[in-house]
């Protein structure tokens, strides 16, 4: 008699789990690499990096997901993977600047803030009132304040959410009911 396992080779909380590392460890490096070229301040190229690296990070994830389980993967088994690899990775990310502004790099925070200054003070039409409001939670406390963690954690679960939402409509590939 042959018995089948329904119990996937590999849960998709474990693959987060493992991926969500694996991301977070790529990202911090990327993240090193770019603050010390100063093309962190550089915010397309620094969003466009992040966003490389998590869809990179998410695809990697539900190619081993589907791998280890015959090939298949639910929407639904997709989109947690996505979630659990962006908090491990986010928190691991938070970690990281807090790290980084409060003992690699104390100025770093204020260039950050002088360097955004500068560049809205370029837009045309905006008022310098609404520059300053903009720049009111910049303040250096605040960008080397642990609660910063808190934030990257919350910043990377709503982006997994989205992340996910997206990039499992094209990774999911679903069982067939008769088998």
């Amino acid at each position: 008699m042959e018995t089948t396992s329904t119990t996937p080779a590999a849960s998709p909380v474990s693959v987060g789990i493992r991926y969500g590392i694996i991301t977070g460890l790529i990202w911090i490096v990327v993240d090193f690499a770019m603050r010390a070229t100063g093309l962190s301040f550089k915010y397309s190229v620094y969003l466009s990096a992040s966003i490389l690296v998590y869809i990179l990070g998410t695809v990697m994830a539900h190619r081993f997901f589907k791998q280890n389980n015959q090939g298949f993967m639910t929407y639904g088994q997709g989109l947690l993977i996505v979630v659990v690899l962006s908090v491990i990775s986010g928190l691991m990310s938070g970690i990281f600047n807090y790290v980084y502004v409060n003992f690699i790099d104390p100025d770093y925070a204020l260039r950050m803030r002088t360097d955004l200054e500068a560049w809205m003070s370029t837009i045309p039409n905006v008022p310098e009132e609404q520059i300053e409001k903009s720049l009111e939670g910049m303040s250096d406390e605040q960008i080397k304040s642990p609660t910063q963690i808190g934030k990257s954690l919350m910043g990377a679960a709503v982006g997994g959410v989205i992340t996910g939402l997206i990039v499992s409509i094209f990774t999911k590939h679903k069982r067939p009911e008769f088998e």
